[in-house]
């Protein structure tokens, strides 16, 4: 079995991995990647550690990233209007759950960013955009569009891999890992490969973001469910029924429709509601 290494790495020829930016052990691959693409790293710069120290999710919260994982940050800089950059999330979640399907895991995709196998969590997605304006010289994703243009999106993935569920100090979640779920360990390197082919091709087909969001609606495990959604310090319970045509979750609770374009989804029972 490969060792993950930055020459491993820069063998797998992948446009996402066009520069690499490799470490044993770092903070935040997510914080090592704004600070690159603040400097004008390039489109397909991976920042990528065996273990991260401080990972971070959504809202904040601390992610264990031991060795046996996958940790990486991707720098994009699509030619995107900014107010396309939550397709992103969406766009990423299909590709990086495609990946997970062809190594035999039945990941579903539960809004707006996690990968759940069961209902426990196997990966997490951020994506965190800027609109500065810094000279890059960049391969670019999608058509030329719009006013306010996107300078970069930092793309972060955490995958649960050759570790055991326990390796994990995560409080109050249920967590998989591909070992649980397969029974052995696989080969980081390969997995590394399969992911960034999927999310590059995902990638290359935001602009048609309708078909992006069929390929979600497949694989996800939220629409149709009762959820209870956590947003800007209120508390919402209702159903999940559908997304809009940007992604939106759309929520029917007793006082009618909302449009969620952030928010801590909560799967509940149907008796929950």
């Amino acid at each position: 079995m490969n060792v993950l290494s930055i020459e491993t790495v820069e063998r797998l020829g992948s446009p996402l991995a066009a520069r690499v930016d490799f470490h044993e052990e770092i903070g935040s691959t997510q914080e090592r990647a704004r600070a690159l693409a603040h400097e004008g790293a390039r489109h397909g710069t991976l920042v990528i550690s065996r273990v991260q120290k401080g990972g971070r999710g959504r809202l904040g919260r601390s992610w264990g990233s031991p060795a046996g994982g996958l940790w990486f940050s991707l720098v994009l800089r699509p030619e995107l209007p900014a107010r396309l950059a939550p397709r992103i999330t969406q766009t990423a979640a299909v590709g990086v759950a495609r990946a997970l399907w062809g190594f035999g895991v039945e990941a579903r995709i539960k809004w707006p960013n996690d990968l759940l196998v069961s209902g426990r969590k196997i990966c997490g997605i951020l994506a965190e955009s800027s609109t500065q304006n810094v000279p890059v010289a960049a391969k670019r994703v999608g058509p030329d569009e719009g006013s306010r243009r996107l300078d970069f999106i930092i793309l972060g993935v955490g995958l649960n891999a050759n570790l055991d569920p326990e390796d994990l100090v995560v409080p109050d979640r249920e967590i998989a890992t591909l070992r649980s779920e397969l029974r052995r360990d696989v080969d980081l390197t390969q997995l590394l490969g399969v992911l960034l082919s999927e999310l590059d091709a995902a990638l290359a087909r935001i602009e048609d973001f309708g078909a992006v969001l069929d390929d979600w609606r497949a694989l996800n495990c939220t629409l149709g469910r009762p959820v209870r959604v956590r947003r800007f310090g209120e508390i919402l319970v209702g159903r999940a029924a559908d997304l809009t045509p940007e992604g939106a979750l759309l929520l029917e609770t007793p006082e009618g429709t909302v449009e969620l374009f952030e928010g801590e989804v909560e799967h509940l029972r149907q008796e929950g509601v």
